[in-house]
């Protein structure tokens, strides 16, 4: 049974993330409608939104080489116990991104000012008609408390909590970013554990499915995709399942 005070110590972040995400998608509409037409585009705050990579590039290199952000906000919460900035990348591109589908990532940085990343690419036809935009808002809600949960993380960080610091890992990603064979260890890590297990619960509770569920579906896609085998699904699975009851506030997993 998940005593009651567990689950309030996870929701204290809902307030937080649904003020992110909804900003994010603010955001985003308004830049797309302020980026003309691929045939046509236009700068939206100095920001380029249409735009393809150069040949070879995914939309995953162009995004870590670009400089450029739009700054979405500054979003305190006392419930929360952080203060945090928000900033987006975005790309409305024909070759980066399939019709029907999307590209979402980010990342977390720590110390005195904490800040969260966002990166979204979009093909022009979805941009245009707002047709994935459904798709996109539990997996961005997901994003959004992952990135946060890593906030929590840092030593030296203001919005770290000392009840969640973890040890730092660049080394190892570094060496796991350097062999493919390895890449199922990046969602072993355990700052990659908590913050997968808290994404996917607020995931979870944004569609309104079981945890369970959207779970199993998120490390089905990994398989599906080549990312990690059908054996290391079990070990990366075996290892959330043990960790869940220690975060507390979590439904376990069967």
């Amino acid at each position: 049974m998940i005593k009651l005070k567990n689950i309030l110590l996870e929701g204290r972040y809902d307030r937080l993330v649904g003020t992110i995400n909804k900003a994010v998608f603010k955001s985003m509409r308004s830049a797309i409608a302020g980026s003309g037409t691929q045939e046509k585009p236009k700068k939206y705050k100095g920001y380029e939104v249409r735009k393809d990579p150069i040949p070879t590039q995914n939309l995953s290199d162009m995004f870590e080489a670009e400089t450029r952000t739009i700054y979405v906000g500054e979003f305190a919460d006392s419930k929360a116990g952080m203060d945090v900035d928000v900033e987006l990348k975005l790309a409305v591109s024909e070759d980066g991104v399939k019709p029907g589908k999307f590209y979402i990532d980010g990342n977390a940085e720590g110390g005195d000012f904490p800040s969260i990343e966002i990166m979204i690419g979009l093909h022009p036809e979805d941009a245009e008609s707002g047709k994935v935009f459904s798709k996109i808002q539990p997996v961005l809600r997901d994003l959004v408390r992952h990135e946060i949960e890593h906030v929590t993380h840092g030593r030296g960080s203001s919005g770290a909590k000392y009840s969640k610091i973890m040890r730092g890992d660049l080394a190892m990603r570094k060496k796991i970013r350097s062999n493919p064979e390895l890449y199922y260890k990046y969602f072993l890590l355990p700052k990659e554990v908590d913050a997968n297990i808290h994404g996917l619960y607020s995931k979870a509770k944004t569609m309104k499915q079981p945890y369970q569920k959207v779970v199993d579906d998120y490390l089905d896609s990994l398989v599906d995709d080549g990312v990690i085998t059908t054996e290391k699904r079990k070990e990366i699975y075996k290892k959330w399942k043990k960790r869940i009851p220690k975060i507390g506030g979590i439904p376990t997993l069967r």
